[in-house]
């Protein structure tokens, strides 16, 4: 499995540079790429709710499997159609767009709830820990492909490659030891007689009668939205209030992704020692200590060294919430409870770049901005770690008791 993902995850990074270069350089349509970004955010929104129904209906391992093999499907068609006509190609490259959303919406999810059904709770910390260190070694090959490739080659020679990635992890994928358990295949039969919006319902209450679950798993995420909504930042902060140059995002990003790779080794490590929620607060605070770095001392050694510490804790920060869901989601539920938190994700994400972009931004303090998002991220760690001293001391008291 591991290795199937490694694969197809370069695949679609190269894919996914390779879209934005044609639709921007080649087809000069930048203002529909503005138009799709947004299209595809407020439909995987609205879709959130069937995506993850149909990752709890079916097998987990179908899903990963048709994923990749529609992939080599709409790959193909694009590289023997590619270059006839303009209006084609555009046409072709929004499919694509469409797709590929599509397939990130699914795979992850999917390939979440898959890996809480085939391992043993003792092995979540080592597993997880390992797709982190494999997924930002995938992202660092495929940008390094994606430079090498893009511009330099004809699209079509560079699709038939990604190709050959989505074939290969298909194989990979249908080699997979992989039986669904009675439980699961029971309540998979039982959602198949409901509509989807009941699916998606039903999860809405499983997470009703598990309130601290929620709001535990709904702070740990908020590190990953300030990344999303820093992406819209950093750039501004850099060029119009430090006026510095290209090479400072280019340095921060390669130190982000040197941090973040090391994160899963890191958090493997402290996983045999700590508790799941224990890691998600320690990096929760570094993560802030590395934003209000930059407010505080705002210059361009500042923002890498603080680029380093945000990709580290905050892929640790996902190591450890993916195994503490294990450990405490139903995996009859893992996809639709994966898929609410994306939607949510994505409309914090959306709210965030709103108010900034009507605040900071426009009165040219774009520093600021990073004390508002130290605020969201203070917020976030000081509710985690109130709820889980509660239930600590809760089920404490029940072991004494007993």
């Amino acid at each position: 499995m591991l290795a199937a993902n490694l694969i197809s995850t370069v695949g679609t990074g190269i894919t996914s540079y390779l879209i934005v270069w044609l639709l921007i350089d080649q087809l000069k349509q930048s203002v529909l790429y503005g138009l799709l970004t947004m299209a595809t955010m407020i439909l995987v929104f609205f879709a959130s709710p069937y995506l993850g129904s149909l990752v709890d209906r079916y097998s987990r391992k179908a899903i990963f499997l048709y994923m990749e093999i529609t992939g080599i499907v709409v790959l193909g068609v694009f590289s023997v159609l590619c270059n006839v006509s303009a209006v084609l190609d555009i046409t072709l490259v929004v499919m694509l767009i469409f797709y590929h959303t599509a397939y990130d919406s699914i795979k992850y999810p999917a390939l979440a709830a898959l890996t809480q059904e085939m391992f043993k709770k003792e092995d979540y910390s080592k597993v997880n820990s390992s797709l982190e260190v494999q997924g930002q070694a995938a992202l660092m090959i495929s940008s390094g492909l994606a430079a090498m490739m893009i511009g330099k080659m004809d699209a079509a020679v560079i699709l038939v490659m990604n190709i050959s990635t989505f074939i290969a992890a298909s194989i990979l994928i249908y080699q997979l030891p992989y039986q669904r358990n009675a439980e699961a295949e029971e309540h998979s039969n039982t959602m198949k007689n409901e509509s989807y919006w009941k699916n998606f319902r039903s999860s809405l209450q499983y997470l009703c009668y598990r309130k601290v679950l929620f709001v535990l798993l709904l702070t740990s995420f908020i590190p990953s939205i300030v990344i999303i909504v820093a992406n819209y930042l950093d750039p501004v902060f850099i060029y119009d209030y430090l006026n510095e140059g290209p090479s400072v995002i280019g340095i921060a990003n390669i130190v982000y992704a040197i941090g973040a790779m090391g994160a899963g080794f890191v958090a493997y490590q402290i996983s045999k020692k700590w508790s799941d929620m224990q890691g998600v607060i320690l990096f929760m605070a570094v993560f802030a200590l590395a934003t209000i770095a930059i407010f505080l001392v705002p210059n361009a050694v500042t923002f890498i060294v603080a680029s380093l510490f945000w990709g580290h804790s905050n892929a640790a920060i996902r190591v450890f919430r993916k195994s503490y869901m294990f450990h405490h989601v139903d995996n009859a539920y893992m996809g639709r409870v994966n898929s609410l938190f994306n939607a949510v994700k994505l409309l914090g994400q959306v709210a965030l770049i709103g108010i900034l972009t009507i605040t900071v931004v426009p009165a040219g303090q774009t520093v600021y901005g990073y004390f508002v998002l130290f605020i969201i991220v203070i917020a976030a760690l000081l509710t985690t770690t109130y709820l889980f001293n509660r239930t600590y001391n809760k089920d404490k008291e029940k072991r004494v008791s007993l």
